[in-house]
């Protein structure tokens, strides 16, 4: 069955329908950036802990350790390995507990807010055997 429609018709049905999805459109995006709006202010309100308050430190005796295995930095869901390690919870500048100064949060450091991150100490490693 074929319904035949005059152009003048068909752009109007094709308007009203194109304006409906745009209005919808327009009502979603509007909450979203209002949300994301509520979620910046409330980021930008938060400040980060100093390096003393959150009880950091880091020692140069685990530089070398299986970061995987431990309560280190780099096993942490805070911890961001960009642009040479950072803290979503920690300022990484500042002394330590025991006066280091450094611009990063090392990923062999350790802190009073260590959450898990059980997908990175999780992973399976491959296995190589010499034969």
């Amino acid at each position: 069955m074929i319904i035949e429609m005059s152009d003048e018709s068909f752009i109007d049905k094709a308007k009203d329908t194109m304006g409906n999805v745009i209005d919808k459109a327009k009502d979603t995006m509007g909450n979203v950036t209002e949300k994301a709006s509520d979620t910046m202010g409330n980021v930008t309100k938060f400040q980060k802990l100093s390096k003393l308050k959150a009880g950091y430190f880091e020692r140069d005796e685990f530089k070398n350790s299986n970061l995987q295995k431990g309560f280190f930095c780099y096993n942490c869901i805070y911890w961001i390995d960009m642009t040479g390690g950072k803290c979503m919870v920690v300022d990484n500048k500042g002394p330590d507990l025991f006066g280091n100064v450094s611009d990063v949060i090392a990923p062999h450091g350790c802190c009073n807010g260590y959450e898990p991150d059980f997908d990175e100490i999780n992973k399976q490693k491959e296995v190589i055997v010499d034969q």
